[in-house]
């Protein structure tokens, strides 16, 4: 019986820690809206939300635990109003970026890209709209 028992307890502490650190706090992933012309962020992830619309000068953020394994890892996929017609696709998101258990990064779509801060440091351009997949830093 106390066997069973610790292989229970141990099962369910696997499970857990597979599916994150929600208990230690979050990640967190920010798109920020800073285009002209009251143009319109369309952002769509891999993180089971859906698409978000995201008007000038308003923000859309997501939260979530990573896993123990370092292996987080969340796609998306911008395009900007009127007529979404310009558009970029990238990793938004990897555990490996950071060794903060809350990392925090933030992605803010100008006119001239799409720039990218993580964990509070000056936002630098990583990608054209409709150009390469990643700019070289």
């Amino acid at each position: 019986m106390n066997n069973l028992l610790i292989v229970l307890i141990l099962l369910g502490l696997c499970i857990s820690l597979s599916n994150g650190f929600d208990m230690l706090g979050g990640s967190k992933v920010t798109f920020s809206n800073q285009l002209e012309h009251s143009k319109l962020l369309k952002v769509l992830c891999d993180n089971d939300e859906g698409e978000q619309l995201v008007k000038i000068g308003k923000e859309y953020e997501f939260t979530f635990g990573d896993s123990i394994f370092k292996t987080t890892r969340y796609s998306c996929k911008m395009d900007q109003g009127p007529n979404f017609k310009h558009h970029q696709e990238f990793v938004a998101y990897d555990a490996s970026w950071s060794k903060a258990l809350e990392a925090t990064c933030k992605w803010i779509a100008r006119e001239d890209g799409i720039y990218f801060s993580q964990d509070g440091n000056p936002p630098l351009r990583r990608y054209e709209w409709d150009g390469p997949h990643l700019l070289k830093t």
